[in-house]
């Protein structure tokens, strides 16, 4: 994973510049690549947090979250952290509108840097990437690659997001989530309760971790001590937009 050497902490990139470089990365052979970042990879962290969005776009939810990461002192202290927003190229779902790659980087790092205006005067690591891949246990196993002093990683999602890593369609051919077992091995996930009937309110969202837990999917591959491994987190703003159009 190559660092651009460049760090919003600093400036933010044009966005000629993010263009040019999602342009070599498209054409590499690399699976990940580092766009920006506030401390060099050699600072050492034992926790990885990983914020896997479309950012389309970055929401106060989103900031909720990542302010989270940090301030919760049951990681560690915030020395032993560091964030990445990680952009995926691929999705299982969603196509690329309506903003733009180049679009959404140069909002994810005007983001990294009101993350660091909001936990002023600390300092912590935040690293903005970008994925081919679009399966989070394919992102982690790279991740492993280039993070090699990181211990675990702490993926922050949302209710949506949780459902579909934990739906056996994306994982063929034997469509069970079996493939997953090492994923939470070593990995948490963080999810934020979503609002709205379509998602079963808080209480359909408990429900859904509790199913795990009991065991009742273990059938599909899905152990019950992953509940363990999952967490959910209430945000104050749930989805509301954070950049305005």
């Amino acid at each position: 994973m190559s660092n651009s050497g460049e760090s919003v902490t600093t400036m933010l990139p044009s966005l000629s510049l993010i263009r040019s470089q999602l342009s070599s990365f498209t054409v590499s052979s690399a699976s990940l690549k580092l766009i920006h970042s506030t401390a060099p990879l050699t600072v050492a962290a034992k926790t990885l947090f990983v914020l896997d969005s479309s950012f389309n776009p970055p929401t106060k939810a989103h900031l909720n979250i990542a302010l989270s990461s940090f301030r919760d002192d049951s990681t560690g202290s915030i020395e032993e952290k560091r964030l990445l927003l990680l952009l995926a190229t691929q999705n299982a779902d969603k196509a690329p509108k309506p903003a733009s790659f180049e679009e959404r980087l140069l909002m994810i790092s005007v983001f990294a840097s009101d993350i660091l205006s909001s936990l002023a005067p600390l300092s912590p690591a935040i690293d903005i990437a970008v994925t081919k891949h679009a399966r989070f246990l394919d992102k982690s196993e790279e991740l492993t690659k280039h993070y090699s002093n990181v211990t675990e990683q702490v993926y922050l999602t949302g209710y949506d997001t949780l459902i579909r890593i934990l739906d056996t369609k994306y994982y063929p051919v034997t469509y069970t989530l079996k493939p997953l077992e090492n994923f939470f091995r070593s990995n948490r996930i963080w999810c934020m309760y979503r609002l709205g009937d379509l998602w079963g309110g808080r209480e359909g969202q408990d429900e859904y971790l509790r199913n795990i837990r009991s065991g009742n999917r273990e059938a599909e591959g899905c152990r019950r001590e992953w509940a363990e491994r999952i967490k959910f987190i209430v945000s104050w703003a749930l989805r509301r937009t954070y950049f305005i159009p």
